[in-house]
């Protein structure tokens, strides 16, 4: 297959899956925004219905306590004789409009007075009490919703009490037209699609929406499963099996309490059928695969434009892969194709570099490596004669009459013995350089202290030697051996690089989050040609140099985390910068 039908195969796949990506990704994100719009708004619907028939509750029960504190009760007493009870009830009844079917004053089962005047006399029969309400100082009870000569009537009952002995006088029973609470509902609802339905705490229907009103035994449903008595409200998604419709979205509220009016027990249930709340999101949807279509097509028609103007360039670096010699100097990339296929050229050209850089870095380590045996070997000749000179430094420090310089001169002896004497160990042990021991190690401290080791050898060359360390300390986390190792190489080469009677500066300061050591000259410098190769193993501009001094170094500067630079120094020659952290590094490289 040729690397342009490649390109348009891939270009094309990577077109269409990204849009159907894309496209699937808009319309989850997007139908998700929406079914959660759509139950927020059901929810708050029962919630806003909810509050409107508490309200309108709470009203009727208040209208029937304060009825039954006026003083026309009374008449009750004297069994209402001058009819001024009854013509006080009429006139309420005609003031509310409607809203009450019947208002009478009943004692020992008698009605002695009602907003109908047919009524007196004639015998109450009570139904059974549905619920008992608390309110203000009095006892209201409710009888379940029932048809009462065609219309459905909620009956609120009360005591009436005599003002003077407190004695019972009768009942007060009030018929609440119980159609307001279905014009409630059919009002909220509106033409919105939606239904609602009001249940008591045992899950049966009590009030309904037109939809719903209309069904036979919608009376005899329980609904106690369709909503949760332990929220105030929320939204559920339920089969409407037990309604005869197909599965709906459930809006649920619950009547919690209405100023002095206790709970109920009744929640309101407003339903959405699925198949109308889904209605936006599958116009969503057949606009998205319309774009997508779209979108398909138009990447098609890219697509076979850019393959062939890319394929070609690709094929030309594709033959000058094969020509490459890493031996060689290397090819120059070809341009063109586009910013991606230049890039790739650029990548390429890296990576011939790398490879390159790579050889190289093999070569270091072979010699690393050769070096590391012959380490091996030449400690195991050292070793010996080193063990005379410590014995015989021991020897010496017991003699009498030595001087105090002496004395101290005979301690670096046997100092740097021991510290010799644990390189070589290690060198022993293994031909790789041990892991540094980390702990706090004031680095002021340590330069102030080079002092006698390198005394002798200024002193030999006549270089003068300056140690320049701020008095208070500076602690960082290192090896003290192997920092010392590093800083005694970098002072012995600056000695040997330094002319008679020239000079050689060690200075440390802290640096930020860590703290720099340097080491000036002012011998002849280093080329900046040659300031990285020289820290390669067996590089050396010294005469009789094997070039393992500053590779050394740069490894230990490596493991503590820490970078070694070169330049020039304020005095002319070259500057050595160790610069290391105040804090161990877990990985340093």
């Amino acid at each position: 297959m040729s690397i342009r039908r490649i390109l348009l195969f891939a270009f094309l796949c990577f077109s269409v899956v990204t849009a159907a990506l894309v496209t699937s990704f808009t319309y989850t994100r997007a139908s998700a925004a929406l079914k959660a719009e759509i139950r927020r708004s059901v929810e708050t619907q029962a919630r806003d219905v909810v509050a409107e028939l508490e309200a309108l509750v709470f009203e009727r029960v208040e209208d029937v306590y304060g009825w039954s504190r006026v003083e026309p009760m009374q008449e009750l007493k004297v069994d209402d004789v001058d009819k001024r009870l009854a013509n006080y009830l009429r006139d309420v009844k005609t003031s509310y409009a409607g809203i009450y079917e019947n208002l009478s004053c009943v004692r020992d089962g008698k009605v002695l007075a009602a907003s109908e005047p047919g009524l007196i006399g004639t015998r109450w029969n009570d139904a059974p009490v549905w619920l008992d309400i608390e309110f203000g100082t009095a006892r209201i009870s409710l009888t379940r919703p029932a048809v009462v000569d065609g219309v459905p009537v909620l009956t609120l009952s009360t005591r009436l009490d005599d003002a003077f002995s407190g004695r019972p006088l009768g009942t007060l029973h009030a018929l609440y037209d119980w159609t307001e609470i279905d014009a409630l509902l059919d009002y909220a609802m509106g033409a919105s699609g939606r239904d609602a339905l009001v249940v008591d705490a045992a899950g049966r229907v009590i009030a309904a929406s037109a939809n719903f009103r209309r069904r036979p035994g919608i009376a005899d449903v329980t609904l106690s499963r369709w909503h949760d008595g332990r929220r105030a409200s929320g939204v559920n998604e339920l089969d409407g099996a037990p309604l005869a419709a197909g599965r709906q979205l459930v809006g649920f509220a619950r009547a919690l309490g209405y100023k002095g009016l206790p709970d109920l027990g009744w929640t309101v249930l407003v339903l959405t059928p699925q198949r109308i709340a889904l209605a936006p999101s599958r116009a969503l949807l057949h606009a998205l695969i319309a774009l997508f279509l779209v979108t398909a097509g138009v990447a098609a028609l890219l697509a076979i434009g850019i393959s062939g103007r890319i394929a070609r360039p690709i094929q030309s670096l594709t033959a000058l892969t094969r020509a490459v010699d890493l031996d060689a100097e290397l090819p120059r990339m070809p341009s063109g194709g586009g910013s991606e296929v230049e890039e790739l050229g650029r990548a390429f050209a890296r990576m011939l570099e790398d490879l390159q850089r790579t050889r190289r870095e093999r070569e270091r380590v072979a010699k690393l490596a050769a070096a590391g045996e012959m380490a091996a070997m030449l400690a195991h000749e050292v070793r010996n004669p080193l063990g005379i000179l410590r014995s015989s430094t021991q020897l010496l420090a017991r003699e009498s009459g030595l001087s105090v310089r002496g004395r101290e001169m005979l301690g670096y002896m046997l100092g740097e013995c021991d510290r010799i004497n644990g390189l070589v160990q290690g060198l022993l042990d293994s031909a790789r350089p041990r892991a540094p021991v980390f702990a706090p190690l004031d680095l002021a401290a340590l330069v102030r202290g080079l002092g006698g080791p390198l005394a002798v050898r200024a002193t030999e060359k006549g270089v003068n030697l300056r140690f320049e360390a701020p008095s208070e300390p500076v602690v960082l986390e290192g090896d003290r051996d192997q920092i010392l190792q590093a800083v005694l190489n970098l002072a012995i080469n600056a000695l040997q690089a330094a002319p008679e009677g020239g000079t050689v500066a060690i200075r440390c300061r802290a640096a930020g989050a860590g703290a720099a050591l340097e080491v000036a000259d002012d011998g002849p410098g280093i080329p900046p040609a040659e300031r990285q190769r020289i820290l390669e193993p067996f590089v050396s501009h010294r005469a009789g140099g094997i070039g393992l001094g500053l590779a050394v170094v740069q490894d230990i500067v490596q493991r503590h985390g820490g970078t070694l630079a070169i330049g020039e120094s304020d005095l002319g020659g070259a500057r050595f910068t160790l610069t290391l952290p105040l804090t161990r590094k877990e990985n340093p490289t």
